[in-house]
């Protein structure tokens, strides 16, 4: 009996099945958010939407096991590539779509070195931003190790880096 209850500390499972799916969306100016919305409802997800790089980080410090994919618009407003090169730095992130009036081929290649997994230019299409957000979904429910084979999504561990950036602000 002991063995369970802690092994159900430890790493909670069945909480992974029950727990809510929230994109968390950042955009100064929310141009993105009638599209992330409609891409959204597919997936049976929540969306939250920030507007500044100060609300994506208290957001994170609260609620950021829920966040099943980040939406991140990099608006020179919000601060949008610090917001991507903190997530970097972090070793347990959800999957990562930045969104951008520039050019997408130019910052494509910028935006995956820094851990996006997608870069989708301005105006976003629909279809094309509920697929990227299905491999996202799905992403973010399969187990991801480290090079040593150790899984590094566990819901029972926390983002420190991310948890000093929210603290910081």
């Amino acid at each position: 009996m002991e063995r369970v209850l802690l092994q159900t500390l430890v790493c909670p499972v069945k909480e992974e099945f029950m727990r809510r799916r929230v994109i968390l969306v950042l955009d100064a100016d929310a141009d993105t958010a009638g599209t992330v919305a409609s891409a959204a409802a597919t997936g049976n997800c929540d969306v939250r939407f920030v507007q500044t790089s100060r609300e994506f980080f208290h957001f994170c410090k609260e609620e950021f096991e829920n966040v099943t994919a980040i939406v991140l618009d990099v608006d020179p407003g919000v601060h949008g590539m610090a917001v991507l090169e903190a997530l970097d730095a972090c070793e347990n992130t959800p999957p990562i779509i930045v969104v951008s009036a520039l050019e997408e081929h130019r910052l494509s290649s910028v935006v995956q070195r820094h851990g996006a997994m997608a870069c989708l230019g301005k105006p976003l299409s629909l279809n094309r931003l509920a697929r990227v957000l299905d491999q996202a979904l799905g992403r973010a429910a399969a187990p991801r190790c480290d090079l040593w084979g150790h899984v590094i999504n566990c819901t029972c561990r926390k983002t420190s880096v991310l948890q000093q950036f929210a603290a910081a602000n």
